[in-house]
């Protein structure tokens, strides 16, 4: 009961930002008016947040690598498989928020 507490604060969360960021990216275009500036904003930050694919690709190599070598039976229901799977699009959309604002201010 804890851990899945735990788990729907996250998602929420997650639901969050991803709404935020949408939310965000279309309140700063219609600001900007979607000029050079902002689209290189844009591309900077989808590539801040794109690399969070390669952290969670070594994570899965990291990880079967550990299964092969060791004798560990580790069984994850396909409910759970998808619940962490959007946790990571909740990290990536976050990442995107972060990268989007230190971006902004920063360019």
């Amino acid at each position: 009961m804890n851990e899945q507490t735990i788990i729907l604060f996250f998602l929420i969360a997650a639901t969050g930002i991803t709404l935020f960021l949408y939310m965000c990216k279309a309140k700063k275009s219609i600001e900007y008016k979607n000029d050079e500036r902002w689209q290189l904003i844009q591309n900077k930050a989808n590539n801040m947040a794109n690399h969070s694919n390669n952290i969670l690709l070594l994570l899965l190599f990291a990880g079967n690598m550990v299964s092969l070598f060791y004798d560990i039976q580790i069984t994850f229901t396909f409910n759970r498989v998808l619940t962490y799977g959007l946790l990571f699009v909740g990290l990536r959309n976050a990442i995107e928020v972060f990268a989007l604002g230190y971006f902004d201010n920063r360019l």
